[in-house]
């Protein structure tokens, strides 16, 4: 099997297993991420990215459960593809492994499980998935901003696909002004601890609060917060591996939209 075929059916066996998107690109056309892509393989070569579409009815509809629930099952979708696009490679002897965007991640030291291996959104810009929004986020010409990404690292040698000459995203602004915090200021530029303290508020950050609370002593705000919605929303955190609490960037992005509208 060529390369050119080899290529084809890899993205072909992706998007048969719950992707909508799939590219691809060299491992050299990430530099920023080549170390942690040898330390997962060395030798790797090719890097395919996926991306999975959310349902747009649950991130319009303002119900943050609605909103998880999909964020749950568009996560899976990616990850049902990038295993089996990896089972694939390997079937035709070459080493692949799923690389995830989200959960489980790295929780050493530097990125504090804050930070995956490789950032998908970049490699999906470079293998002509999308383009960046305002906003930092992929925006793809088929769903907006509404997607989920994973991807695969392979020995494989795959044919890369271009990034695209046009620009999708209109910068109409919509995603910067949407945002209920005020971390996005335009051009990608993202102030991360807003949006963190904001999205992850019932994450790691309001746990490892907790959890410092007990050992200093507690207190009457600590016994209110123990009592309280925070913990129970911790709880369903922790049950459904999902802390995920704001999709007003993707919801707003005029190329956001259902399919063929």
């Amino acid at each position: 099997m060529n390369a050119e075929e080899l290529s084809a059916r890899t993205k072909s066996t992706a998007l048969k297993n719950g992707a909508d998107l799939a590219g691809i690109l060299t491992a050299d056309a990430l530099p920023e991420h080549g170390s942690s892509i040898r330390k997962m393989m060395p030798g790797a070569k090719s890097v395919l990215v996926i991306a999975a579409g959310h349902s747009l009815g649950a991130l319009l509809s303002g119900a943050n459960e609605l909103g998880q629930f999909d964020t749950i099952h568009t996560y899976n979708e990616s990850a049902r593809a990038a295993h089996s696009a990896s089972r694939f490679l390997e079937s035709r002897g070459h080493l692949a492994a799923g690389v995830p965007a989200f959960i489980p991640l790295d929780m050493d030291e530097p990125g504090k499980g804050m930070r995956g291996e490789i950032c998908w959104r970049r490699a999906g810009v470079r293998a002509g998935l999308g383009s960046y929004g305002e906003s930092g986020a992929l925006v793809t010409r088929e769903f907006g901003q509404a997607v989920r990404l994973s991807g695969v690292i392979t020995t494989a040698k795959l044919v890369p696909d271009s990034p695209l000459d046009d620009d999708i995203c209109d910068h109409c602004m919509k995603c910067v002004k949407a945002c209920p915090v005020n971390a996005l200021s335009g051009q990608g530029r993202i102030d991360k601890k807003k949006c963190g303290d904001h999205i992850f508020k019932f994450g790691f950050r309001y746990f490892q609060s907790l959890m410092e609370g007990m050992l200093s002593g507690p207190d009457d705000d600590l016994v209110r917060r123990i009592r309280g919605n925070g913990l129970r929303q911790l709880w369903q955190t922790f049950m459904t591996g999902n802390y995920y609490y704001c999709f007003k960037c993707q919801s707003q992005c005029p190329a956001t939209r259902l399919p063929g509208d």
